[in-house]
């Protein structure tokens, strides 16, 4: 009898053991858990350009953890570093530090990319930006980072050329925020509107922490040029367009990056915005036929209430190599670098992902689409090669 109880316990402890194993079975093979980090304004003045990214990288790993395909559960962590380089510093020495974390999603912005690189680097971790254009960021060696869309060259050489090609001016001015950013892409505007035969009149600097840009409209009047060529960001982009106009310069073209190609520009630029040109990297997710788009679209309006604003499909993209990286079995920092390292024909959302040996996206994957405010919306005009001759 003593025997027959015990066997009956022991019978009793195994079921109760197998019926939780198959509970827990859906959601979590076993793994532990582990953590992404996504880096970038997620409030403040930039936010229009960092919250879509976030929300959909949320919504991809919600779904994975979800669909009990991963050997760990993934927690992705909101890290807000408000577009600031001192913020994301101090973000980046405590993520370093903690031994859960085997990925980030960012830096946003090209200046933060820059602070944290080094840190982020030598810590092992890989660093996907699905945002952060500064062509220099390729150049620092770093074998953990990796840039999921063209640099400032891809967006700036176009936007230069559709105001030598489409505009036709004058003459141009060309004009940016001081950002590595805005910098950069000033740098190469100018450049290649110079070599399109487009004269330019004077570079300027604005400060971005001004609402008054008088001094910046009073030289493009002078000048009397027809373009103004800026690298910057939609906060100050706004209020640019809309002073530009109020002088009475409502023919001067203004065509700038995908700094300004969200709804904060919009408002701030108001009816003066019409007609104002954007290059962007990133795709018109809201318009594809693609039935995994759709969905995606589908997915993200019905999780946040607002259709998928700049960056998120690229963000989504971004979550989905991590997420493909784990199902394989990369569960830790150098594992998951090297399988996106000898990542090869990956099939997002966007366009189709490899990367080369410093980090920068397959130079084939590469578009750049021209955007235009149009009624107070940003309406996809095509990729910049079916626009442009040459």
């Amino acid at each position: 009898m003593r025997s027959n109880s015990r066997m009956v316990r022991l019978m009793a402890v195994f079921f109760v053991v197998a019926a939780l194993g198959a509970a827990c079975g859906k959601s979590n093979k076993g793994g532990g858990t582990v953590k992404i980090e996504f880096m970038g304004a997620l409030s403040g003045d930039y936010k229009l350009l960092v919250e879509p990214g976030f929300e959909a990288a949320k919504l991809a790993f919600d779904q994975a953890n979800a669909s009990g395909d991963l050997d760990v559960k993934v927690v992705l962590e909101a890290q807000d570093t408000q577009g600031d380089p001192t913020q994301a510093t101090s973000i980046a020495n405590k993520i370093v530090s903690d031994d859960a974390v085997v990925g980030v999603i960012g830096p946003a912005f090209s200046g933060e990319s820059g602070a944290v690189g080094d840190t982020l680097d030598q810590a092992g971790i890989p660093f996907v930006t699905q945002s952060a254009t500064d062509d220099a960021l390729s150049t620092h060696g770093w074998t953990h980072w990796f840039r999921a869309l063209g640099n400032n060259s891809s967006q700036a050489v176009p936007e230069a050329q559709y105001i030598a090609q489409i505009t036709k001016p004058n003459c141009a001015v060309v004009a940016q925020d001081g950002s590595a950013y805005g910098k950069g892409l000033a740098e190469i505007a100018a450049k290649t509107l110079t070599d399109s035969g487009v004269d330019v009149s004077s570079q300027e600097q604005v400060d971005p922490n001004s609402k008054d840009f008088s001094a910046l409209v009073a030289k493009v009047q002078s000048s009397g040029c027809k373009a103004l060529s800026y690298g910057g960001y939609s906060p100050q982009a706004g209020p640019i367009r809309k002073q530009l106009t109020q002088a009475g310069l409502s023919d001067v073209q203004m065509v700038a990056g995908d700094g300004i190609k969200d709804d904060a520009f919009l408002q701030l630029a108001g009816d003066a915005g019409e007609g104002t040109i954007a290059g962007c990297g990133c795709a018109e997710i809201n318009n594809s036929d693609d039935p995994d788009a759709k969905k995606f679209v589908a997915d993200f309006t019905a999780a946040t209430g607002d259709a998928p604003g700049i960056y998120a499909a690229e963000g989504w993209d971004v979550a989905q190599i991590f997420i493909a990286a784990m199902k394989d079995g990369n569960t830790d920092r150098a594992s998951i670098t090297d399988f996106i390292a000898n990542l090869s024909g990956f099939k997002g959302l966007t366009k189709t992902y490899s990367f080369q040996d410093n980090g920068e996206l397959d130079e084939a994957a590469v578009v750049t689409f021209f955007y235009k405010d149009t009624g107070g919306a940003w309406v996809v005009q095509g990729p910049s090669t079916d626009i442009l001759t040459g």
